[in-house]
């Protein structure tokens, strides 16, 4: 294989091998040099063009697998400093028999353990292409332990309107053992999350690594392991069987890798959090995210039932009563639609304000927010069309059908006359830029909600060519993310919010351009808001989703760096006031320390007989806080909890915002003892707050 690379590629792989971590003074989770250095030594061994057997990454060409098929192609190697914290190496293999050219563009960061990389096939010919397939954006061996116990596959269950959404889940890989996973019904976070953590065995202190896939469509993954060796891991989309046009390009799903090192795999956890948050995590305006806390009139007026005149009177009576809400957040049912529960459900396609409702569109809704010191949150959702709307009688050729062959449960998108707005066609997707683009300039929309509630893999695989398997899929997730890339660019104030029945849209490619609001369609429930918060967190550093009403309890179970309050804001007794203030107020006091580092306390349960708990910490801060709850059928009215990360010199003021005396205890204590909770009633819930100070000052 001829090799050439680029002059200076030397200097910068250098400096990728010996960049030093960021000083720490506390006990936080911060990369080690021996973490940095193992990202390094990966990095250099497996990204380089010089060894198309060491390639991370692998497809069939021509029938040949591709260790084979890019042995005698021409390759190049690159790389550019990105910014401060990034490096970009581009790898990049050409057929001269066929005219198909591979780019593996990798991103390095400098002060994470991690790299990123996504491959582009391009034909460069003047005739289709041979057969590509099997397309594995990752297939590569992963640890460093030749050992007969067992590795530890750690993931959480998707989204999918259930209890259990997110809840923590894990499988043992023993030497000659396997697992597959996989996306359901072409949405990523449907079923399983497309986020793991690959724990070496023993849990003596070797670590693991953290495995992201970064595509908004559908994948699957296995991992296999030989007799006592590491884990072979390969991921990308589930399908691919086809042929590239002259000129035609596509990309795979991208592939997120971080390093960690020692006997806990919170520590992995962490790590990811912390880099998701730093370089996954949307910046409007081009300043750190501030998740919204938004207030919501739909626990009193229907979604069919909303007005500009009921709309402005509920805005108008927040402000009266100086209720510290940010955004005011209208979800479905603007549109025309029948005038019934659930009658929008039927009427989505209609791309415009009813105007019996809104004879003057939306923007005096919007002014009547932003007059009120509020922005406003509108919902969407362009991509389903239902018969009888305008899409579907003025724009068929921009539709897509399902299949008939849909599984039972999902029967239902044929009987009710679902269709998909193709964004993989270049005319639908200019219309669906140009008409959001529009309202949201129009109206003045602050926030976006890109909803979908359609499983979009029976509508892209529907008629596909036996010889263009995966084409409609690929066409269309790089479709989606060009609109909300689209949106981005022209309003650099927005803030997106992906929302699909839930949070059936969290990969890492999607979490770079939007939040996700709603997490789960399993609501109001607390038990199920508090299984949700305690599994997701592990993965996702904001997360959080509110509640329906102002009772104490529910809305400490929806905490988090988002909330939205739903309640009676058109009441005419002081006390919904009152109750409505004191929940929005306790949560902007801590919404901050929801991006710390994550703790789970305890075990995790849907049981109604526990306790559950976890702790958000803030290092750089020195401040964080507990939450525990008791649940109704819970006996003990006591719980002891042993926290972390915390500095053990140090003396912290514990303060439970139900009782304001706070304690003075030592990191020490905190961690070794514990933190004793008591909850009198049942079900009841706490939150205490911790902020660090030297030892023998005098209180704050």
């Amino acid at each position: 294989m001829a090799v050439s690379i680029r002059p200076g590629l030397a200097a910068l792989a250098l400096l990728i091998a010996v960049c030093p971590t960021r000083p720490s003074t506390s006990a936080a989770v911060e990369p080690s040099a021996d973490e940095l250095a193992a990202a390094a030594k990966w990095v250099a061994a497996r990204l380089d063009a010089k060894s198309a057997a060491g390639l991370p990454f692998s497809f069939v060409y021509d029938g040949k697998p591709s260790a084979k098929a890019i042995s005698s192609w021409k390759s190049h190697l690159a790389a550019r400093q990105l910014d401060n914290g990034r490096l970009e190496r581009t790898i990049t293999l050409a057929d001269p028999k066929t005219g198909l050219t591979l780019r593996c563009v990798a991103t390095v960061y400098r002060h994470f353990p991690a790299v990123e990389w996504v491959l582009h096939f391009r034909n460069a010919g003047a005739a289709d292409t041979p057969i590509l397939e099997n397309v594995q954006a990752i297939h590569a061996d992963l640890g460093t332990a030749v050992d007969p116990r067992p590795y530890t596959l750690h993931y959480a269950e998707g989204s999918h309107e259930r209890i259990t959404d997110f809840q923590p889940l894990e499988r043992a890989i023993a030497p000659g053992g396997s697992a597959k996973l996989s996306s359901f019904g072409g949405r990523p976070s449907d079923g399983v999350l497309p986020l793991f953590n690959l724990a070496e065995p023993g849990g003596g202190g070797g670590g693991g690594m953290m495995i992201g896939i970064g595509w908004t469509g559908q994948w699957a993954a296995s991992f296999a392991r030989a007799q006592g060796g590491c884990v072979n891991v390969q991921a990308g989309m589930e399908r691919t069987h086809l042929r590239l046009q002259p000129g035609e390009e596509i990309r795979t799903p991208a592939v997120l890798l971080l390093f960690w090192a020692g006997p806990d795999r919170m520590r992995g956890q962490n790590l990811l959090r912390r880099l998701l948050l730093g370089h996954y995590t949307p910046t409007p305006g081009a300043k750190p995210v501030d998740p919204p806390c938004a207030a919501s009139p739909h626990v009193v007026v229907g979604f069919e039932q909303t007005t500009e005149e009921n709309m402005v009177r509920a805005i108008r009576n927040i402000a009266s009563h100086k209720l510290p809400i940010d955004t005011w957040w209208i979800d479905t049912g603007w549109f025309t639609c029948p005038n019934k529960p659930n009658g929008w459900a039927g009427a989505v396609g209609n791309p415009d304000p009813d105007p019996v409702r809104f004879p003057n569109g939306l923007k005096p809704v919007a002014d009547a927010a932003h007059q009120a010191g509020m922005k406003f949150l509108l919902w969407f959702e362009p991509e389903r069309v239902m018969r009888e709307t305008w899409l579907f009688k003025n724009h068929p050729e921009w539709l897509l059908k399902p299949s008939n062959d849909l599984p039972a449960e999902l029967q239902y998108h044929v009987r009710d006359g679902f269709h998909l707005l193709d964004l993989g066609n270049p005319a639908a997707l200019a219309w669906v830029k140009g008409k959001i683009s529009g309202m949201i300039r129009d109206v003045g929309i602050d926030v976006y909600r890109n909803d979908f509630n359609l499983y979009p893999l029976y509508f892209w695989r529907n008629g596909e060519a036996v010889d263009r398997q995966g084409i409609r899929e690929i066409r269309y997730v790089t479709g989606l993310y060009d609109f909300f890339d689209a949106l981005r660019r022209d309003h650099p104030h927005l803030l997106l919010d992906t929302c699909a029945s839930g949070g059936r849209r969290i990969d890492f490619e999607m979490l770079r351009r939007a939040l996700v609001l709603t997490r789960s369609d399993y609501l109001w429930d607390p038990i199920g808001q508090q299984c949700h918060t305690y599994g997701l967190a592990q993965w996702i550093p904001i997360t959080g989703i509110g509640s329906d009403s102002p009772d104490l309890y529910k809305c400490r179970s929806g905490l988090g760096s988002h909330f939205a309050l739903g309640a009676d804001f058109y009441a005419k007794d002081p006390a919904v006031w009152e109750s409505a203030a004191r929940r929005i107020e306790e949560h902007r006091a801590v919404k901050h320390l929801y991006t710390g580092d994550y703790y789970p306390l305890g075990s995790y349960s849907t049981a109604g007989n526990v306790w559950m708990a976890w702790q958000f910490h803030r290092p750089d801060l020195g401040e964080g806080l507990v939450q525990a709850f008791r649940r109704q059928e819970s006996p003990e009215a006591t719980a002891v909890y042993r926290l972390r990360g915390l500095e053990p010199a140090l003396e912290y003021a514990v303060t439970n915002l139900d009782e304001p005396k706070p304690l003075r205890l030592s990191g020490r204590e905190l961690m070794e003892r514990g933190l004793t909770i008591r909850l009198a009633g049942k079900p009841s819930a706490a939150v205490l707050t911790y902020k660090k100070a030297a030892a023998g000052a005098n209180w704050p």
